[in-house]
This record gives structure tokens, sequence and C-alpha cells, in this order.
């Protein structure tokens, strides 16, 4: 039970000295007391505050009475759990069954009993008490109910939300493999006029060089430059889409292997006398060997590219181990870029440097994303101008 120090009880008789009485009878138990002294003015202090455990009302009293006093308090939700216990000195059966009418819990006749009087109100403080405590316990659990159902709908908001995301994403990818398929066919279509062209003009060259003015052969190697700049364009356009929809064919993969065989490959056609490229120990990974080799074709080669015009260019290649996935790296100490731009670093047709200074197509890193999402991985870079870069993935 509650610390009955904070346990008030309301006494409403219209003598002071049946007042004193109870107050006396009851002072052991050290509830607080309250009093009123007509029906009126305890339905005022009632209204004011509901914090009472009990009510102990005489029934008669002048102007309004016990019976009428109960049943307007009673007429009034937030009261409807206090119990009312009448003193009356009336015919008891009458009283009895008008006092239940009116809404009481109990009675005791006057003159009372002490003993009597002492255990019915600690038996019905008792009951406030649990009353209380349930009541309390109600509207917690109607508070966690309303949460739940809150908590419910937000769910089928958030159910319904990913849905639809997820149904735009199907559509999404719908419409990038069309588009992958129609840049696939364009650039195939536009190999056959673009070779005929090149084709043309080594014929011409070939045939009536030598009879040719200098301003003629000067547009005829501009549009044989041209023409093999669209080759290579369009070349890089079948790749990229070629990897939207190429079957992912996964291995054990010796990446050491890959990369020294990238590295003699561009030493074929491609004087690194003066490159100081290190191979570091790189792990074996499973993925599809064609990709994986496209990625490191890109990287290294991007690497020579932007670091050549270095007095000592140096290429660093490793690998290292990061919460449980391979991360792989290829550093130069070349040109750099911006990481102010570096959004546009992997997209399509991006270029963060002038053609003039470097040549290319600005297509290579957009496959080298396309490849490492489509293992699983990631793909991102870090530099500074003039100082060179590097070029991160996992898988």
């Amino acid at each position: 039970m509650e610390e009955k120090s904070e346990i008030r009880i309301l006494l409403v008789d219209d003598r002071e000295e049946n007042l004193l009485a109870l107050e006396t009878i009851l002072e052991g138990e050290k509830y607080q007391f309250v009093k009123a002294r007509s029906g009126r003015e305890a339905l005022k202090v009632l209204l004011e505050d509901q914090d009472f455990y009990l009510i102990i009302m005489d029934v008669v009293m002048p102007g309004m009475d016990g019976f009428e006093t109960a049943e307007l308090i009673y007429s009034r939700e937030k009261l409807q759990h206090i119990p009312i216990i009448f003193l009356t000195a009336m015919d008891i059966e009458e009283n009895i069954y008008k006092g239940y009418k009116s809404g009481a819990v109990d009675y005791i006749r006057k003159p009372f009993v002490r003993e009597i009087l002492r255990a019915k109100v600690n038996a019905f403080v008792d009951l406030t008490v649990k009353n209380k405590k349930l009541l309390a316990q109600d509207e917690k659990l109607r508070s966690i109910n309303k949460s739940l159902e809150q908590e419910i709908q937000e769910r089928k908001i958030s159910e319904e939300k990913v849905r639809l995301l997820n149904k735009d994403l199907e559509q999404k990818l719908e419409e990038l493999q069309s588009l992958d398929s129609f840049a696939y066919s364009v650039s195939h279509d536009l190999m056959s006029p673009v070779n005929n062209i090149n084709g043309l003009t080594s014929l011409l060259l070939k045939r009536y060089g030598g009879d040719m003015k200098e301003d003629m052969l000067k547009i005829i190697n501009l549009i044989s430059d041209s023409t093999q700049k669209m080759s290579e364009l369009i070349k890089s356009l079948l790749l990229f889409s070629r990897q939207a929809n190429a079957e992912l064919i996964t291995e054990a993969l010796e990446m050491n292997r890959i990369v020294n065989g990238v590295i003699e490959e561009i030493s074929t056609y491609k004087c690194l006398d003066n490159f100081d490229i290190r191979v570091g120990e790189l792990p074996t990974v499973n993925g599809d060997g064609k990709m994986l080799k496209q990625v490191w074709v890109n990287f290294i080669s991007n690497a020579i590219k932007y670091s050549q015009k270095k007095p000592k260019p140096v290429i660093e290649i490793g690998a290292h181990n990061e919460d449980g996935s391979f991360v792989f790296f290829v550093k130069d100490n070349g040109a750099g870029f911006d990481m102010k731009n570096y959004d546009k670093l992997f997209g399509v047709f991006q270029r963060l440097h002038s053609a003039k200074d470097f040549e290319g197509t600005g297509v290579g890193l957009s496959i080298v994303k396309r490849i490492i999402e489509r293992h699983g991985g990631k793909v991102w870079a870090e530099s500074t101008p003039g100082e060179g870069a590097t070029f991160y993935f996992s898988v």
C-alpha cells in the first residue's frame, strides 16, 4: 500500500463535533483529512481536487443531503472512482436502499463503533489504492497500445513506400536495360559506317596522296583522326553497354598474375622504361576474370597516362584487408585532379582534364564502376592536383 501520509480522505458533515470525532478515531492511521461542512462545499472541494481515496459523508445535512450530494459526485466521470461511506442515524433499512441507489459503497450507523469505522476505512482505502494502480496500469497499456497502433500504421506506410520505391526501381532498371540494349545496338550499327569512312580515307591517301595539295592532305588527315576518335568512342560505348547484360562468371583469380599480364600487354605498345612500377603481394579473390582484368587495364593505363609527363613517374599497386573485404589500389604521382569535381569522376563521358592534355573518351571509369558494383563492391578515389591520385576498389 502507498504511504498513508499521501492518502487524503474527505470528511463531509454539517456538525463540527462529528468531524472532530471522525478525525480523533482515525488519527492513528495518519491520513490527511479535508473537511467540508455541507454537500455544496464538498462538491466545490472535489471540483478543485479529485485526488481523494475515500469520502465519509453524513446523510442528513441542511440544503443538500448526502444522497443528493453523492448523485452529483458520481455524475462526474473523474470522481466515480472515489468510494463513499455514508454515516446515518435514521432508519437503517430505508437508508441502505437510498445509499446504494445514490452510488455509495457502504454505510455506518450512528453512533458508530470505533473498530468497525477504522476497519471499513482501511479496507476501502486499500481498495482505492489497488484501483488507482489498476487505472494507472490501464492508462499505461492504453498508451502502449496507442504507440503500437501508431508504429504499425507508420510501418504500413513505410512498407507501402518501400513497395512503391521497389516498383519504381524495377521500372528504372527495365528502362536502363532497354537503354543499354539501345546503346549497344546503335553503337554496333555505327561501327560499320565509321569503319567505311576510315577505310575510304586511307584508300584515298594511298592512291592519290601524292597528287594532293597540302591543304587537302591536311583535311583528309583531320577526317582520318576524327573517325579514329569516333571509332574509339563507339568501342568504349559498346563495352559499357555490354557490361550491363554480360553474364557474371566467377572463379578464383590470382590478382598478381592478372596485373602482371596487363602491365606486359601495355608495355608492348607503350614504352615504360622510365616508369617505376611497384606491384605488392595481391590476394586471390573470386570474380569474373575478363571483367576484373578490364578494371586493372583502366586503372593502370590511367596511372601511366596521367603520370607520363613526370620526370620520375612512380606507380604503386597493392591491396589490404578492410572489414572482411579486400581493397585494391593503384597509386601514381601524376597530374591528379581536384576533389571538388569528384562527383563527375565516374560518370559516363565525364572528363576532368582537357583532351589536349590527356586523350580519352571519358567512359573507362564508368565501366569500372559498373563492373565493381556487379561484383558487390565499391570504387572510389583520392587525389591532390599535381601530386597524383589513388584509385581503389573492393571485392
